[in-house]
């Protein structure tokens, strides 16, 4: 078969779309495609690129434009604007046997649809949103679930076919780093924006306490960012430093990332936080490393031991959060403990491999 993936909100390089979903497709010899609205395009065949930073009404006549040379059986989409260019597609071309499914992994609406807006405004711009919403899922032959919340306002669409597929990590794309057996340099690493509401404030100030807890103790601050170029003063203490990255290629950010000793996610818990689950949090366990990340209810729901290889935080109690880092310094049998138990959860029960059958034939079964 011929099956486009038509991403709105996502890269051509995506780890969810190109290294395992398309991969997984490629393995049983489909013909894959990628039409992608990103504002980095790639240079590789079969993939079709055009700028993000325009109307919604172009984005969608571009993803149109595209379907109508590759001519797919199959097309997954990741949002409504391009929900709504295959649809128009299938109508064009009078093609009834087209399956359209959605591939659920972000809200909509979003609250970053809601930035600076007066009440009346969000108000307004939500009921429209959500009509958009259940319009686009009306069309669509079926859904991919990324997790439990996200179905939830789908359910209504019950006769359609669906399928859950978790955030899980490629067991084979992670590399395995040997534990840190210099206790005089600890790394602590997380990914995002470096703003309060991404948990950057919060882990800075926790780092900045564990340095004056351990004064023998070298901390590296490591951090993933797309703010990398951000003017960033800070005054660090003299066994604290921090390194920003950008975005790394797939490859070299999986060789790298498992150097880190304990990974963090501070984020804000707000209504959609709590209600999302972090899919770093599997990349994370299968590096074999402990994780401290902010109490949110979609990690308790998705991955129901947590408890048993890291902890859930209230992001604005620093204390506690040093506390924990500092019983992981303090006690190497801890640590060990949870790093084991998190690779053991992902080989036994969090992985790729587990589910990809599950999502090859929920495709093929057209």
């Amino acid at each position: 078969m011929k099956i486009a993936f038509a991403i709105a909100a996502h890269s051509p390089n995506d780890d969810r779309v190109w290294h395992l979903q398309a991969q997984a497709l490629l393995e049983r010899k489909h013909e894959i495609f990628i039409i992608s609205a990103t504002s980095n395009p790639v240079s590789r065949e079969n993939v079709f690129c055009f700028e993000r930073n325009i109307p919604h009404i172009q984005q969608i006549n571009n993803f149109c434009h595209y379907l109508s040379i590759i001519n797919p059986d199959v097309v997954i989409c990741d949002n409504p604007v391009s929900i709504l260019g295959a649809s128009i597609y299938k109508i064009k071309k009078r093609k009834r046997q087209l399956k359209i499914y959605y591939d659920i992994t972000e809200w909509y609406p979003s609250k970053t649809n809601f930035r600076h807006s007066s009440k009346i405004k969000t108000v307004l711009k939500f009921s429209v949103l959500c009509g958009i919403s259940f319009f686009v899922s009306f069309l669509v032959s079926g859904f991919i679930f990324g997790e439990h919340y996200k179905a939830i306002p789908h359910n209504v669409f019950f006769w359609k076919k669906s399928v859950y597929l978790k955030y899980y990590a490629n067991l084979d794309h992670i590399k395995i780093h040997s534990f840190n057996a210099n206790s005089e340099k600890i790394i602590l690493f997380s990914t995002g924006k470096l703003t309060k509401a991404s948990g950057f404030t919060s882990l800075l100030q926790t780092a900045k306490q564990c340095a004056k807890c351990f004064p023998n103790t070298n901390f590296l601050l490591r951090l993933i960012t797309t703010d990398v170029n951000t003017a960033f003063t800070e005054v660090y203490d003299k066994n604290l430093s921090a390194e920003f990255l950008p975005l790394l290629p797939f490859e070299v950010f999986c060789e790298m990332f498992g150097e880190a000793d304990i990974f963090f996610d501070l984020r804000n818990i707000d209504w959609e936080n709590t209600h999302s689950l972090p899919i770093k949090l599997f990349y994370y366990m299968a590096a074999k490393r402990p994780v401290v990340y902010s109490n949110l209810k979609a990690i308790r729901k998705g991955v129901p031991e947590i408890d048993e290889f890291g902890f859930l935080v209230n992001p604005e109690n620093i204390s506690d959060i040093v506390d924990i880092v500092s019983k992981y310094l303090s006690n190497r049998q801890l640590y060990v403990k949870h790093s084991q138990r998190a690779r053991q959860l992902c080989e036994k029960k969090y992985n790729w491999k587990n589910i990809k059958k599950q999502f090859v034939n929920f495709i093929e079964k057209v």
